[in-house]
């Protein structure tokens, strides 16, 4: 029987988000066993082709921008933030610690071998910071999207996505690191400027740009114009911070499919295949983590038994989509349950009282700044009893504790409530 060509029933999630997905994952990996890998590494062949044709990478941050701000609107924003957190880390951390082991064991000699600070390195995103290696060259993209999840849970809920703010913001992104790049103005920088510069991707801000435009645009909050002005700057960002004109390109054909997979019908050519392509679309994010160094400690192992170069490609493909698999059932999907159920809790608590006090304490200092000069007009006239002072300064604050109850009042605040009439 065929497979039915209509999306599934009760669902609304679209099988275009999840071919582009796959499409730029399986771009990633052609990259490192076609081009990368050869170029690196002479023992695993010939590399196919003469220019590597990077776009993969950079279209998974386009995604992961647009998906931000899809999903923060929903729910608590610092629940929103933890659940990225379990979804990252520990896949993340597992794929670390199984690559640093494989390469100690299989990597040949000649290759290099990552050191304990290169793993420590890894491990705690720091490698930037510490000048260490990256085990895994695909790991570069980790602090950035980590530090996006952050970003946008601090400035959400303060009105940064509304109105000229975020307009100033995405072009402040795409326009700002060109300057900062061009005439070597970062080349040339101290040292800590360059760990800023490469440490929080700001030379890759303009992806995260893209994808905050196309969600505004599919919300209508963007006319057509407007958008097409900024995708065409982006793209120009992405030839000046890379010198790779031919990848720009690419990446700006990739952004062309995710606007067609944004405000476009769903792609029913790839219904006949739903089942494959969502199977390669759930486990994409850990065959981004294990494809380089694990494909080619693989495809280098085949060649000394005498296996030709695509064949091996073909089998080291193979092995990381099996590895991934396991990655994603055993380590990704478990760990996401637990750490959004029984840890979610204790963490949305934390950040609720961090935020509270923060709310309470700008309150607080608006509060006496507009009262100030009224007192010591009053005092001039009538001095009052310190009681009441206390109690007219603190007062309007307590709608706070209304709005917040399980705040515990302290300090100055307690001493207020408590001398109170």
């Amino acid at each position: 029987m065929a497979t039915p060509t209509v999306a599934r029933r009760g669902s609304s999630r679209r099988l275009s988000w999840d071919v582009i997905r796959v499409l730029a994952v399986a771009a990633v990996v052609f990259q490192h066993v076609a081009f990368q890998g050869p170029i690196l590494h002479s023992e695993l062949g010939s590399p196919l082709g003469t220019h590597p044709l990077q776009i993969g990478a950079s279209t998974l941050l386009v995604i992961s921008a647009y998906f931000i701000c899809v999903t923060i609107r929903k729910g608590s924003t610092p629940l929103w933030w933890w659940k990225k957190i379990a979804r990252l880390l520990p896949p993340y951390l597992a794929a670390v610690l199984f690559t640093y082991l494989v390469l100690l064991l299989l990597k040949p000699e000649g290759w290099g071998q990552p050191t304990l600070r290169d793993l420590v390195g890894n491990l705690s995103l720091l490698s930037t910071w510490m000048h260490t290696n990256l085990i895994d060259g695909s790991y570069w993209t980790l602090p950035l999207q980590l530090l996006a999840f952050t970003a946008a849970a601090l400035l959400w809920p303060r009105g940064l996505g509304r109105g000229w703010k975020i307009t100033a913001l995405l072009w402040t992104l795409v326009l700002l690191p060109i300057y900062l790049q061009w005439g070597g103005k970062v080349d040339n920088a101290a040292p800590w400027v360059k760990d800023l510069w490469n440490g929080f991707g700001i030379h890759r801000a303009h992806l995260f740009a893209v994808g905050i435009a196309i969600w505004l645009w599919s919300q209508r909050r963007m006319n057509s114009v407007h958008l097409g002005l900024l995708l065409a700057a982006a793209v120009w960002a992405q030839d000046v911070h890379t010198a790779d004109l031919p990848s720009a390109l690419g990446v700006g054909v990739m952004i062309g499919l995710i606007l067609l997979a944004t405000r476009g019908p769903d792609w029913s050519m790839f219904f006949p295949v739903r089942t494959q392509v969502e199977f390669l679309a759930k486990i994409s994010f850990c065959v981004y983590l294990l494809n380089q160094e694990i494909g080619y400690v693989v495809s280098y192992q085949l060649s000394l038994l005498g296996i030709d170069q695509f064949t091996r490609s073909l089998l080291a493909v193979g092995t990381v989509v099996v590895l991934s698999w396991l990655l994603t059932v055993y380590v990704e999907q478990p760990l996401y349950t637990w750490m959004t159920t029984t840890a979610a809790a204790r963490v949305a608590r934390v950040w609720q009282e961090l935020d509270v006090r923060l709310i309470f304490t700008k309150h607080h200092m608006s509060t006496s700044r507009k009262r100030r000069p009224a007192r010591a007009a009053q005092a001039a006239i009538a001095p009052r009893p310190v009681r009441r002072q206390l109690t007219s300064q603190h007062t309007p604050v307590s709608g706070a504790w209304e709005r917040h109850g399980d705040l515990v009042p302290t300090g100055r605040v307690m001493l207020a409530r408590s001398a109170a009439p």
